[in-house]
């Protein structure tokens, strides 16, 4: 029986915990809550008001699940512990401690996974398969959008009150919709800033980024648009890909991915289970506890991305 701790109960932290306690395998779940012991709302979950509290219970796993700012200083202290880490993304809002959990998660033998749901998203794990196939030749290109209205996405918390709005917090398109930076890396390779655009363009109350334009280039040479906006009233996630023997565009909110090689057009549409794709990430980074072997995105892995993520950032220097 794994002993799992998590270090928030928020959105995404309550998710996790639910899927888990849903679970084929026996679990005893525990958490440490900052904001107060709310047994009424969490009856299952063992609660302490501290850290040290909540450690000295010895688990085996870690779920770093509160706000993006406290990611890194949490897991190392978790680490320390001898806590296996799984990390919501992103990483962090800075490089700074990083290097220093990955040393001490090496030190102490321990497994790390930094959590990039879209990359169990079947619109994105066909592309992923029409690419090794070398269904459209040589890509010479692709392009990623995601915009949406950033009040809409929590109607229960004034947006301007929300960690999104403080850049202090790790708020902003640029880590907030790190998924994109994220599938690019995974997809296509190592990326390079060509150049880019990061600023506030929209009349929304925030004190972060609600634009960022980035122009890249992967390891292959292969020319990259990503656009990330907070703003956008009807929302809009999707991926173009263009190659020499043809064009591969997949859609994140139709749920399509539409296929034009030699004049023929070919679309397949999936069904999302939302809650299944969280699952399958779960499952996943289980199977890794269980058997003892790296997970994919792991510490240094993330690292890398969030390192593109604040190249992106700073590399504008209006904002």
């Amino acid at each position: 029986m794994y002993k799992i701790l998590f270090t928030g109960l928020g959105s995404i932290g309550e998710r996790h915990l639910r899927l888990l306690q849903n679970h084929d395998d026996p679990m005893e779940l525990h958490a440490y809550r900052s904001g107060g012991i709310d047994e009424a709302a969490f009856p299952d979950v063992v609660q302490h008001a501290s850290l040290t509290d909540a450690l000295a219970m010895d688990p085996d796993i870690a779920f770093i699940t509160n706000p993006t700012s406290l990611h890194v200083e949490t897991a190392t202290v978790c680490a320390e512990s001898g806590c296996h880490l799984f990390i919501e993304k992103p990483l962090s809002h800075t490089l700074d401690g990083v290097d220093e959990l990955i040393t001490t998660v090496s030190d102490n033998g321990l497994l790390t996974y930094v959590a990039c749901v879209l990359r169990f998203h079947p619109v994105l794990q066909r592309i992923s398969t029409l690419l090794a196939n070398d269904i459209i030749g040589e890509v010479y290109s692709f392009r990623v959008y995601s915009g949406s209205y950033l009040p809409d996405w929590r109607p229960e918390q004034d947006y301007r009150s929300s960690y999104s709005a403080d850049p202090e917090m790790g708020g902003g398109v640029i880590l907030d919709l790190i998924h994109e930076i994220d599938y690019s890396y995974w997809l296509f390779g190592d990326i390079t800033i060509v150049n880019s655009w990061v600023g506030q363009v929209s009349n929304l109350d925030i004190e972060s980024e609600d634009l960022a334009e980035t122009i890249v280039e992967t390891e292959t040479g292969v020319i990259g648009q990503i656009h990330l906006d907070y703003y956008r009233s009807e929302p809009r996630r999707t991926i173009e890909i263009s190659g020499e023997s043809g064009v591969i565009h997949g859609n994140l909110v139709d749920n399509t991915v539409t296929i034009l090689t030699n004049g023929n057009r070919d679309t397949e549409q999936y069904d999302i289970d939302r809650d299944e794709l969280y699952k399958r990430q779960l499952d996943l980074f289980l199977s890794h506890i269980q058997s003892g072997t790296p997970c994919e995105n792991d510490l240094r892995e993330a690292r890398k991305v969030l390192e593109i993520a604040l190249e992106i950032k700073t590399d504008d220097d209006r904002y």
